[in-house]
């Protein structure tokens, strides 16, 4: 199916290799995220796309899911990413006798990665029954982008997430929902 819609093919990018897409809407859409964030990409059997990757035209989205059709082409639903972030995690300098030393400070560990973020509303908090009552942002991230699990024991603070200049606490760090994607829960930054 892909190669009899040539005239539908656009150039894009998958993880910065070139690449050919088919993109359409979502048609069954009914809310205002579905309208305007959920797409649709068409690739060929060859492509070398894979769930999480970020495909860009003049557009950036990431891959939430792949299926094969028929032919073999691979059909995936695309996010388009609304914000740009930055990871900072919090670290404390010690001296020689594990003393404190200086302010504890939050230095940042990865920073203009792409993502899609969604504010918690009371129909994203029916379709998600597993969002804690103090999650007010969810977050969609590459598995490859730095963010620890708040109950790693290599921290001592849950990391923090910078989006536009306001700052949030990872709470939760969901690695199975989506296949190679964060489904981040985000409070926020009271520290």
């Amino acid at each position: 199916m892909f190669k009899d819609f040539v005239h539908r093919h656009s150039t894009c990018t998958v993880n910065g290799y070139e690449d050919k897409v088919i993109l359409s809407r979502e048609t069954k859409a009914t809310t205002i995220l579905g309208k305007e964030y959920v797409y649709n990409g068409l690739f060929s059997p060859k492509s070398p796309v894979v769930p999480g990757d970020i495909i860009q035209n003049d557009m950036t989205f990431l891959v939430q899911t792949l299926r094969f059709t028929a032919t073999k082409d691979k059909y995936c639903s695309l996010i388009k990413t609304n914000s740009t972030i930055q990871v900072q995690r919090f670290t404390q300098e010690y001296d020689n006798y594990d003393n404190p030393k200086g302010k504890p400070v939050f230095i940042p560990v990865a920073s203009d990665v792409v993502g899609f973020a969604q504010h918690v509303s009371a129909q994203l908090k029916q379709e998600e029954p597993g969002l804690l009552p103090t999650t007010s942002l969810v977050l969609l991230l590459q598995t490859s982008v730095d963010v620890k699990e708040p109950s790693d024991p290599e921290l001592t603070q849950p990391d923090r997430i910078v989006i536009a200049g306001k700052k949030y606490q990872v709470d939760v760090v969901d690695r199975i929902k989506y296949p190679n994607l964060f489904f981040i829960q985000l409070c926020e930054e009271r520290r």
